[in-house]
Formats: structure tokens, C-alpha cells, sequence
């Protein structure tokens, strides 16, 4: 579970906290040295608060079978089992595979049992699952059975609690029921907890039960437990048991019974690191840790009424199961500070450690800073009006300066009572806004603002440049780079400016930050991406090197290794590595790990233009203003998750589209089949980050990059013995140490011309064909020579006609194999072999790119042919063909027949929204085009329509079984319409 996170003030020793006061007042003595006396990070805690934490979920429109999860478990591979009302699915991490054959539908108990899953249904008895997902019923006997709970027995058994009574699965594969606990068909068991003892507590919707040597009796009596509804059981790592029912929460210890919480609680779960989390049917998740108890719940995103499925995985992610998907409760890379910790807005600008240690946080409603974990507003005071704050910087003294939007520049004092003045207002600025601060040894203020560059020394200000200013770059010698809106200039120590255009003399046109190496070498963030000036030469990194934006606003170096940068696609982690392997042309793109919401962000877009935009803390942790609040990162933690070693699992093989089991890792191939190979990483945190590459033996010459592809394809494989070998690795990528390694073996046979009797008859063929064709050509060439002299001027002309005719069929037969005839529009297979293409363009960019899909059938097209007859239907299908093409040509889509009078859309670069607009468009056009009939009459005719946004790592099957089921829900709601997201 959670990692170990740093504390706050609020859990300080005394000596800490004197030792903290005692540096201020050495700060604010003497000034210079605040850098050098700033607070050192303090310890770290013992738990995440759960404001660390994130939730992510996951239903129906994701690919799980039913919204509500009644059971969660983790397989001897690695993925998450979950039961629904509508079976099993495993879970990879980024997708759903549903699995049986529909007879065990209704799942509602998982249990691991080796490297097997049980799955105990509703009405449908217990069934086995093989690690590679097939299912046989496990106890045949009873086929009906209605299973409540699935629990180890002590000696390797299971128990399983059904509404029929207790049963035991035995090792040897029988079903039996229990002697002696007949009374338990009349109570319906909801949870069983077995002792080391070999006694059972029995969870039941009436109480508390136990069994023990054959005999069952009511536990819940003698212990002061209240009749009801016992809903989970637990005995935690101490002995103690917790029972959570509809009456609250209980713990017993030394035979005392407690009670902790008065809400029904659903299930009870101890995590790795000790702490008690409990599921409550309407108020969320709660946490007991050190005697305090913190809650996560609609707030955070965990929405629905608990069901009881509750787990954690090997990773220490905790899984969550309500009415309303799957949750993700995890402590990522990232988390997030926002109203909720105290900010007067989660819009945030600028965030800046002062030489004291205190954190300062500039949003659209003024100032804070962060202290005992929550923000506290210091400007505006109570009563004034405040402004925006834009931009921080230290101050000599100890203080800070505030740059705002409408106020000028403030003041804050070094002092414990914050006193706060406007040397600079907003009048003398000409009413700029001001975006970049930094003040000089001699005590003078660079003043970067809307209207150009100032100098502020001893109350007088004076003007240099005029272009809007976003960042400064103190150099060793006191010269200073700024960075424009619309440009880069370098004053020099002299005082000398000198302005570089853009495009000319660097290759951007803004930048809004800076990083200085120790080397000299300068990093730039501009809007081409990262640029780097180093020996007087710039090199730039835009998308064509795989930065996943134009415009960068902030570089920051970690301290590992590492460069971070910040834009509105979110926050990204290169090592300088990385841009080692691009200069020395070893990598096309540089290997980049990308942090969004998915992540722990609170906003994916990254706030700047102003600084600085993002701080490098004492402690070492990154914090990120965004749109939502404040994103803080800890490099150490990710550099540790980074190395976590991922399984890696061969998930599927087919060969010509069948698939083939897996128990064996060798398979014979028929010659020149189509084998595809399925693959994933078992990683549940950050699965979007998994990179893959992989390579067959004996066919490829080298590794094949896959980037976040799951999936390879081999057609014409050449016979013999082949070995397929894949390897995964978390981005960024180090493929020297990747994180696990996976192969299959293929036997490849060869074609029957290549076995041996074939070969030495051809060869005999070989020898005797050639003789006996040349002793007859002897003999025709003196017969024949007179009349091919006579007929080669003829021949020769008749030749040329004939290819000029099989030139022309011959285009025109590969127009008709790839095309439909009446529409004139790509056929099926032609929109199959481009939905594949666009899919695998698509998986192969760094970034993936939007893509959408659209399932296209005209209304009521059965009553076109029934009453105006079928040439009436070839005319309605020739204009909305013609409709088609029109308007592929103005958005640059791709159209096919799929079949009668179902069409195919394919749109690059559209998301889900976008592509149903245009579709929108495209219905009220087909609305109002009237067909002409041959009997003069005309009709008009409507579409209905499915759109889906493909996701990374779906196969094209997948996405169009989405738009599929999207087109299916536009014609029961009445057709004439476009459903989409």
C-alpha cells in the first residue's frame, strides 16, 4: 500500500520545531545568508494522507462488463479479476477481457488457488480458471449452487458459504457439503473468516456465527454483538477481529468487543503497511492509521454504493468495487493541493520556496503560503481588494516579491507578521501585468511585464525593451538572459542588450524559462519545444523528436538525472540521456515518461507564461502550478517505481485469427499463416507508461520498437524452428536493464513444394525439360521463321494494342477489388485494411494521436426497396454515396461500404466530439437532399449513426464493436441521430 511520504509541520518533534524557529530568526538576521540557514526538509511520515492520494475509474464505456463489482482478485499472472453481474473479466491495466463460454455469468466470489481462480456465481455454481482464462465447473455436483463467500481452508481446502449451506471443495476435486452445519440453509452467509484453528466465523445476514468441531453456534450473542446483518470479516496481523455489518464497525481484542464506527460498513481490508481501510455503504472509504481516521468519497471521485469488493494488489494499489465500476485508489507520482487544503482558487500561477524554507503559491485570487499542511491567504488582507498574482521572486532580505496582474508589483517583509507594501504600482507600469521577477546583488529589481522590460533601483524605473517579458537567467558574470514573448535577449555585465530575432537566430519564436547547467550549456523552454545552447549552437527538441507539445513553460532538473518540463498536455520526464541518444542519431525521438491526470495531476494542463512556473523544493519534491490547483511530484518515488520490476505475459496467440492454447509454449505454424502474438505488461500503476519492443528469432534482424503497442503481426514466415521474444520496460526507457523478459516457441512448416521428393523431381524436371524444348524448337524455328518476319509488323501493332487494354482493365480491376461498384466508395475490405492502418499509425506515435470511428446505416432502407422497389434503393444509395465522398474530400476522412446499406467512417486527428459534430452536419445535409425516383416522384431519407474514440492499445475489432453497440443505441432511441461519448 501507500509509501512513506515527508511529514508536516503539524507531526514535528519540539526539538524540530525550535530548531525551525531558531533558523528563521537567524534569516531574518542575516539576510545574505537565508539560502544557507533555510529550514532543511523535515522527516517523513508515517502514512500518505489521503489527500496524496488519487481514484480512478473504470465502467461500462471502459469495457467492464456491469457497472456493478461485487468481487476483486488478483491472478498468479499478475492481472486484476473482477466478478460482475455479467461475469468475469481480467483486467491488464489499460483493458477488459471478458472470460467463460455465458454460463457463469453473475459472478459474485473470486478466490486465488495457486495459480488458478475460482469464481463462485450467483445460481451458477463454482468454477476454475486456468491462469490463460478457461473455465470448468469445479463442483459438478452442484451446478446450482449460490455462493456468498469462498475462503483457504487451513489444510489447502475450500470452503465455500452458499444460500444452500457450508460446503467444502477438497483437494482431490470433490464438492461435499459440511456435516453438521445444516442449520447455516436458513441463514444466508455473506463472509467466512477461517482460524488458524480450523474454526470458521460466519458472517450472515442475521448475525454472527461460528463453527467449530462439527458444531455451529451463534457468536454474536456471547460477545455483545448486536442481531443484524454481519457484513465482512478480518483478523488483522495482531489477532484482532473486525466485523463490519449494517449496525457499523467492531474490533475484538483480548475477547472485548468494540465498537469504532456507527455507519453500515461493507467490507474491511488490512493493508501492507498496517493501516485498516473500511467500505461503507454510502459514505465512502475510510482509513484507521495511528489512531486517526480520513476518508476518501464522492469529493474525490469514488462514487456508488459499496458492494463488499475490496483488495489490494501486489503493487499496494487498493481496488474498490461499487454500483457505479471499478476504483483505483492509488498514491501516484503525483497529488494535488486546491481549495479543499485551503487555496482561495485552484487556478494557480506561480509557486516559489523563499530562502526561509516557507512556500508561496500565486493563483487567480492572490497569495498563500503553505504551512502545516494548508494553505493560508496572506494577500489580499481581510477587506481589500487583491489581484492575480503571476509572478514570485526572492528578496534580499528575506522577503518576497509579488508580481499581479493589476496591482504592480508587492513587497511582503522578512518579518514574522508578514507586512506588505507596493513599491512598485500598477500606474508606473503603464497598467502591465507583470510575468517575471528577479532581483540583483546591488539590490535592484528586473521588473519583466506585459509592456516590456524595467529596472527598478532605489524608487527610480527605468525601461529597455518593449516586448512582452516571461522568464530570467542570472548569469555567473552578471549578465542576464530574459526571455519574450516574440523573441530572446542576452544583456551582457557591461549593460549592453543584444536581441536575437527568431528563426534566425534561434530556432523559436518565444521562450518562457530557462535552466542553467554548470558547464554553461542552457536549457530553453519555448514554444518549438525544448532548446538547448550549448558552445554558442542551439539545438532544438519539438513533436518531430517526440515532445509531446509545442509550447513549453518550465524546465526544472531533478537532481537524479532527469529534466522536467511542463505544458498544457501535462508534465513530462526526460533523462539527459535521452537527448544524448537523439544528438548521436542512436534514437529518432526522445524516450519520455508523461504524468497527466491519470497520474495523480488535479489538471493536465500545466499553467504558464509567468514565473516561476514550478519550484524544486528543499525536500526535493516538484510542485507544478495548474489549472485545478497545485501538482506536486516527488522525483525519488518515481526513480523507485521506475525500477519496479513489471511481469510480462504472452496474454494471447492466433494463427489465421483462431486462437490457440497456451499451455504449451510451442506451437506448430502451417506455412504462409498470419500469426499475431498479444502481449501486456501486469502493472496496474501507470500501465499507460509500459514500452515494449520484441523480435523473432531467426526472421528479424533486430529488436522492433513497439512503443505502447501490445500486439505483433508475422504473415510469410519462413519454415523451421522460430523463437518470439519480447521485452517490457517502464518509459522512460533503458533497454539494457528492461523489466522482464517473455517467448514462444513456433515450428514452422514448410510448403509441400519444399519437402524432398518435390525437390528432386523438380530438379529431375529441371534437367529434362530444357533438352526436349530446345530438340523441338530446332525443328519449329526453320518452319516458322518465314512467317514471323512476315507477321511481326502485324503482331507488333496488335501487341501494343493489347497492353494499352490490359493496362486499362487491369486498373480497373484493382479498382473493383478494392471498391464498391454502385457507390463508387472503398468495400469492406478495403475499409478493414484502412481501419488497421489508421490504428497502427496511430499506436506508433509517441503520442497517440485522436482518432474516431463511425458505424453509419440508413433509416428504414428495407421499406425504400418493399415500396418503391429496389432501383429506387440503388438511387438512394448512389446519392448518399455521392453525400459520402463530398464529404470526404472536405474534412480529409475515410468513407467505405461496409455492407447493404451500412457505411464505414474512419477520422484521423477527431476526437469523439469533433467527429459527431461533423456527423451532425453531414445528417442535416442527408435530411434535406431529395432523391429523384425514375416515376418522377422523390423521397428524402435519414442516417443514424455510432461514433468511438479509439485508446490506446484497442484493437480495430474493438473499436468498432464500441461504435458498433453506439449505432445499435441510436436506432432504439429512434434513429435520425448521431450517439457518440
Amino acid at each position: 500500500m501507500p509509501g512513506k511520504q515527508a511529514t508536516t509541520r503539524s507531526r514535528e518533534t519540539p526539538l524540530a520545531a525550535l530548531v525551525r524557529r531558531c533558523r528563521r530568526w537567524l534569516a531574518a538576521g542575516l539576510l545574505m545568508a537565508a539560502p544557507v540557514l533555510a529550514a532543511a526538509p523535515v522527516d517523513a511520515p508515517q502514512e500518505t494522507p489521503l489527500a496524496h492520494y488519487s481514484v480512478t475509474r473504470w465502467a461500462l464505456e471502459q469495457g467492464l462488463p456491469h457497472n456493478q463489482v461485487h468481487d476483486i482478485r488478483q491472478g498468479a499472472n499478475g492481472f486484476l479479476w473482477v466478478a460482475t453481474w455479467e461475469g468475469v473479466a481480467r483486467f491488464d491495466g489499460r483493458g477488459f477481457r471478458p472470460l467463460g463460454n455465458g454460463r457463469e455469468r453473475a459472478a459474485r466470489r473470486l478466490l486465488r488457488d495457486g495459480d488458478d481462480m475460482l469464481v463462485g456465481g450467483i445460481q451458477t455454481g463454482v468454477w476454475r480458471f486456468s491462469v490463460r482464462g478457461v473455465g470448468v465447473d469445479a463442483c459438478p455436483a452442484y451446478p446450482r449452487l449460490d455462493v456468498w463467500a469462498l475462503v483457504k481452508a487451513v489444510d489447502g481446502g475450500i470452503w465455500i458459504a452458499a444460500s444452500d449451506g457450508l460446503f467444502r471443495l477438497e483437494r482431490d476435486g470433490r464438492c461435499l457439503p459440511v456435516t453438521g452445519a445444516e442449520g447455516l440453509r436458513h441463514l444466508p452467509l455473506v463472509d467466512v473468516l477461517a482460524d488458524p484453528d480450523g474454526s470458521l466465523w460466519l458472517a450472515s445476514r442475521q448475525g454472527l456465527y461460528r463453527f467449530a468441531h462439527g458444531r455451529l453456534a451463534l457468536a454474536g450473542n456471547a460477545l455483545g454483538l448486536p442481531m443484524g446483518s454481519v457484513r465482512s470479516l478480518l483478523r488483522d496481523r495482531a489477532g484482532t477481529l473486525w466485523i463490519a455489518g449494517e449496525g457499523g464497525l467492531w474490533h475484538v481484542q483480548d475477547g472485548q468487543l468494540q465498537k469504532l464506527r456507527e455507519e453500515r460498513s461493507e467490507a474491511v481490508l488490512q493493508d501492507r503497511d498496517g493501516a485498516i481501510w473500511v467500505a461503507t455503504a454510502s459514505d465512502g472509504l475510510q482509513r484507521l492509521q495511528h489512531g486517526r481516521w480520513d476518508r476518501l468519497d464522492a469529493a474525490q471521485g469514488l462514487i456508488g454504493r459499496a458492494t463488499g469488493a475490496l483488495f489490494e494488489d501486489n503493487e499496494g494499489l487498493l481496488w474498490m468495487g461499487t454500483t457505479h465500476g471499478l476504483f483505483r485508489i492509488s498514491n501516484d507520482p503525483a497529488w494535488a493541493i486546491g481549495v479543499r487544503q485551503g487555496l482561495a482558487s485552484d487556478y494557480v500561477r506561480s509557486v516559489l520556496q523563499d530562502g526561509q524554507g516557507r512556500i508561496w503559491i500565486g493563483q487567480a485570487d492572490g497569495l498563500s503560503r503553505w504551512r502545516d499542511g494548508r494553505a493560508e491567504t496572506v494577500y489580499p488582507r481581510p477587506g481589500e481588494a487583491g489581484s492575480t498574482v503571476l509572478s514570485l521572486a526572492r528578496a534580499g532580505d528575506g522577503g518576497l516579491w509579488v508580481g499581479t496582474y493589476d496591482r504592480g508589483v508587492l513587497r511582503i517583509a522578512a518579518t514574522q507578521a508578514l507586512a506588505l507594501d507596493n513599491p512598485i504600482p500598477v500606474a508606473s507600469l503603464q497598467g502591465a501585468s507583470v510575468r517575471a521577477l528577479l532581483e540583483d546583488a546591488d539590490g535592484s529589481l528586473w521588473v519583466g511585464s506585459e509592456r516590456g522590460l524595467y529596472r527598478w533601483r532605489e524608487g527610480v524605473l527605468a525601461r529597455v525593451p518593449e516586448l512582452p517579458v516571461r522568464a530570467f537567467q542570472r548569469l555567473p558574470d552578471g549578465g542576464l538572459w530574459v526571455g519574450f514573448q516574440g523573441g530572446l535577449a542576452e544583456i551582457r555585465a557591461d549593460g549592453r542588450p543584444r536581441l536575437l530575432v527568431p528563426e534566425r537566430d534561434f530556432p523559436a519564436t518565444s521562450v518562457f524559462d530557462f535552466l542553467r547547467d554548470r558547464d554553461g550549456t542552457l536549457w530553453m523552454a519555448s514554444d518549438a519545444g525544448v532548446l538547448r545552447l550549448r558552445n554558442g549552437r542551439f539545438t532544438g527538441y519539438g513533436r518531430q523528436r517526440g515532445v509531446p507539445a509545442n509550447t513549453l513553460f518550465r524546465v526544472i532538473d531533478d537532481g537524479f538525472g532527469n529534466l522536467w518540463f511542463t505544458c498544457f498536455r501535462g508534465v513530462f520526464r526526460v533523462p539527459r540521456t535521452a537527448f544524448a541518444q537523439v544528438d548521436a542519431g542512436r534514437r529518432d525521438v526522445l524516450d519520455l515518461e508523461l504524468f497527466g491526470q491519470d497520474d495523480g495531476m488535479p489538471s493536465r494542463q500545466a499553467n504558464g507564461g509567468s514565473a516561476p512556473a514550478g519550484w524544486h523544493m528543499a525536500d526535493g519534491r516538484l510542485w507544478v502550478p495548474t489549472a485545478a490547483g497545485v501538482a506536486v511530484f516527488d522525483p525519488a518515488r518515481s526513480r523507485r517505481e521506475h525500477a519496479r520490476k513489471v511481469p510480462l505475459v504472452i496474454d494471447q496467440v492466433q494463427v489465421d485469427g483462431k486462437s490457440q492454447s497456451l499451455v504449451a509454449s510451442r506451437f506448430q505454424v502451417p506455412a504462409g499463416t498470419r500469426v499475431t502474438i498479444s502481449f501486456a505488461g501486469a502493472s496496474m500503476r501507470q500501465s499507460h507508461n509500459l514500452r515494449y519492443r520484441y523480435r523473432m528469432q531467426g526472421f528479424d534482424r533486430d529488436w522492433i520498437e513497439a512503443g505502447a503497442t501490445s500486439e505483433a503481426s508475422y504473415t510469410n514466415l519462413p519454415p523451421g524452428d522460430l523463437r518470439f521474444e519480447v521485452q517490457v520496460a517502464r518509459a522512460p526507457v533503458d533497454w539494457a536493464a528492461p523489466s522482464d523478459m517473455a517467448w514462444v516457441q513456433f515450428v514452422v512448416e514448410a510448403p509441400w513444394w519444399r519437402h524432398p521428393a518435390w525437390l528432386a523431381l523438380a530438379a529431375l524436371l529441371l534437367l529434362a525439360v530444357p533438352a526436349a524444348f530446345y530438340a523441338w524448337q530446332g525443328r519449329q524455328q526453320r518452319r516458322r521463321q518465314g512467317e514471323l518476319e512476315a507477321l511481326v509488323a502485324q503482331r507488333t501493332e496488335e501487341l501494343s494494342d493489347k497492353n494499352r487494354q490490359l493496362e486499362v482493365a487491369g486498373w480497373r480491376l484493382a479498382f473493383q477489388a478494392t471498391h464498391d461498384e454502385l457507390t463508387g466508395l472503398p468495400n469492406r475490405r478495403e475499409g478493414d485494411r484502412f481501419l488497421a492502418a489508421a490504428v497502427t499509425q496511430a499506436q506508433a506515435q509517441a503520442t497517440p494521436q485522436p482518432l474516431a470511428v463511425a458505424l453509419l446505416d440508413i433509416d428504414q432502407f428495407k421499406q425504400v426497396n418493399d415500396r418503391h422497389g429496389h432501383a429506387a434503393g440503388d438511387a438512394v444509395l448512389q446519392v448518399f454515396g455521392d453525400m459520402l465522398a463530398e464529404f470526404v474530400a472536405e474534412w480529409g476522412v475515410f468513407a467505405a461500404r461496409f455492407g447493404g446499406e451500412e457505411f464505414l467512417l474512419c477520422m484521423a486527428e477527431m476526437d469523439a466530439p469533433m467527429a459527431a459534430r461533423r456527423l451532425q452536419e453531414l445528417l442535416a445535409r442527408v435530411r434535406s437532399r431529395a432523391v429523384l425516383l425514375d416515376d418522377g416522384g422523390s423521397l428524402h431519407c435519414t442516417f443514424s449513426a455510432g461514433v468511438a474514440a479509439w485508446q490506446p492499445g484497442q484493437s480495430p475489432h474493438a473499436l468498432l464493436a464500441v461504435a458498433d453497440a453506439r449505432l445499435m443505441q441510436a436506432k432504439q432511441d429512434g434513429r435520425n441521430r448521431v450517439v457518440g461519448d
